[in-house]
Parts: structure tokens; sequence; C-alpha cells
């Protein structure tokens, strides 16, 4: 009944009122202008499509991206009698609570080097001793990420404790491959240049032949066995719930 009512008022009101010259219709307005704009909705609309996608896929292929260019370049420059690497490893944690994912492991004669990539640009502030470092830019931006050293301390262990060899015999290295600037003095393991020539620099043996081939065994059969999407959720559930234990930090 009220539509019946506000219909009849307004047809009542354009009657007396006729073609008032202060009234004007707001889709003759607008149909126009939209009209005339489409072309660049579209286009606005369209790279927000592609913005969207590309975050979404430069977050699960960008350590894909890191692990191959490393395989490509540093790696290949070593001597593959003496050295063998392995990418994208699975491991227990060491305390058991899920797992932990190391980026690459280098074994050799000389130790089992283990290796935290980060494709970072800009100007990184960071020190052995704290949790947190910073990565600024020229326009002012700023973010905070964990400290690396540590971050590989945690996968140093795992390394170690799932090869049964002490943690003695495994060399710590920190690798931004992304053409970043240190602003602050950090330890000879971080490294920004020259990864292969980090690797074969020490020549002490501290492997016998036989811990060599336990250990390439033992990783290859880890890589053969290992369900990487399987591993990648069980990873990813394992930060969360640590999370939410510690309030939000990892």
């Amino acid at each position: 009944m009220e539509r019946y009512i506000l219909w009849g008022l307004g047809l009542m009101e354009s009657q007396r009122c006729g073609k008032c010259p202060h009234m004007t219709d707001t889709t003759d307005v607008l149909s126009p202008l939209i009209k005339a704009n489409l072309p660049i909705f579209g286009i606005v609309a369209g790279l927000y499509v592609v913005l969207f996608l590309y975050r979404r896929f430069r977050s699960g292929r960008k350590g894909s991206l890191e692990r191959a260019l490393v395989n490509k370049g540093a790696f290949r420059q070593l001597d593959p009698q003496l050295y063998r690497s392995f990418s994208d490893l699975y491991l227990p944690r060491p305390e058991g609570d899920g797992l932990t994912q190391v980026d690459h492991a280098v074994v050799s004669p000389f130790g089992i080097f283990v290796i935290e990539t980060k494709n970072y640009t800009g100007f990184i502030h960071g020190a052995e001793d704290q949790s947190q470092w910073t990565q600024t830019f020229g326009s002012g931006g700023k973010f905070a990420f964990p400290n690396p050293i540590w971050q590989n301390r945690l996968h140093l262990r795992a390394l170690a404790q799932f090869l049964k060899l002490p943690e003695s015999k495994f060399h710590s290295v920190i690798y931004f491959l992304g053409g970043s600037t240190f602003q602050t003095e950090l330890p000879g393991n971080v490294i920004d240049n020259g990864l292969a020539g980090h690797i074969s620099g020490p020549q002490e043996v501290l492997l016998q032949p036989e811990e060599v081939v336990a250990a390439n065994e033992a990783l290859a059969a880890l890589v053969a066995r290992t369900n990487k999407r399987v591993a990648r959720l069980e990873l990813a559930a394992g930060i969360e719930k640590r999370r939410r234990e510690k309030g939000g930090r990892i």
C-alpha cells in the first residue's frame, strides 16, 4: 500500500511541476560519463586483477626462483667431484615440533654448508644479536624481517640432528642475492656475492669419505620421499600453530 501512495505523490508532483528547469535526471548525466570512461575502468580493473595474481604467484614462487638462481649459478661453479648440493629440504625441527625448511645444503669433505637465501633489494640493517633486521628503500619504505642468522641456526641444528653429525661439521651461510646493500657491519658468513668462492674457501677436511657418502645418500633419500606439497602445508600449519602459542610471534 505504501508503494502506491508514494507512487501517487510522485506522479502528482511531476504533473504539478512539469518540465522544471532545475530538475535533471541523474542517469542522463552519468550514463555518457560512464560510457566515455568504460575503457579506463576496464584497464584499472584489469590491472587490479594482474596485481592480485602477481602477488599470489610471487608469494608461491619466490622461494623456487631463488633456489633456481643459486642452482644454475653458484653451484655449477663448484667441483662436482667434491661438492654435491641439495635444495628445498624439509626436515623435522630439532625439538620435534613440526618441520623446518632448508634452502640449500652442500655436502663436501670440508663440511656441510647450510645456506639461507634472501632475495632482497634496498638497504639491509641488522646485527647478529638482533631478533629483527630491517630492509629500507630510498623512497622511505621500511620492512622488518627475522634475523636470518638465527633462522639458519635452527636449520643447521635440524640438519645435524637428521644426519647424526656434530654441529662443528657444518657451516652456516646467509646469502643475499637481490642486489641489496648492507648498511651495518655483518659477520663474514653473511654475503651478497661470491657464493661459490665462499663455499670453496674452507679446505680443512671435516668429513671422512664414508661420512660424505652417508650424508649424500641420506639427503638424496629425503628428497626422493618428500611430497613437497604436503610438506609445505605441514610447514605452514606448524608456523601458524607456533604463532598462536606465542601471541603472534614466531
